[in-house]
């Protein structure tokens, strides 16, 4: 189990690292936008924002807690609210086109979240008290 905790984690935290980096420094190729498309209209509001350098700061360093091991709870609580956004974009804004990876990193998020369970337990207390326990 734990070995499978560490491939999962390295794919995950490099797969979120190397795509919050293409967001803030572009480098991988981008395929064209259907002119007056949803698509098209979400990034001419989404960019010039800088809203997508926030998205990109939070693969990043979500990305990083990840690969880091010892900061993983915290990097998974940072990319899952990105994960429902990129799911929420590929099926509501292109007909579920491109889903499969926001899938797969879903399916290794929730591997993780449940192989680090103890962390996350806490959150889902119903006497929930100001001030801890």
């Amino acid at each position: 189990m734990k070995i499978a905790v560490v491939v999962v984690r390295t794919l995950l935290g490099l797969g979120f690292t190397v795509f919050g980096l293409n967001i803030l420094f572009p480098f991988l190729p981008q395929p064209p936008m259907e002119a007056g498309s949803l698509t098209a209209q979400f990034f001419a509001v989404m960019v010039p924002t800088h809203w997508m350098a926030v998205v990109g700061l939070f693969q990043l360093v979500g990305g990083l807690l990840v690969l880091s091991g010892r900061a993983a709870p915290l990097g998974l609580a940072l990319l899952a609210p990105v994960l429902v956004n990129i799911l929420s974009f590929h099926i509501l804004l292109e007909n579920g086109h491109g889903v499969a990876a926001g899938l797969v990193f879903s399916v290794l998020e929730g591997f993780l979240v449940y192989s680090y369970r103890g962390y996350f337990a806490p959150m889902f207390t119903m006497n929930a008290v100001p001030g801890g326990k």
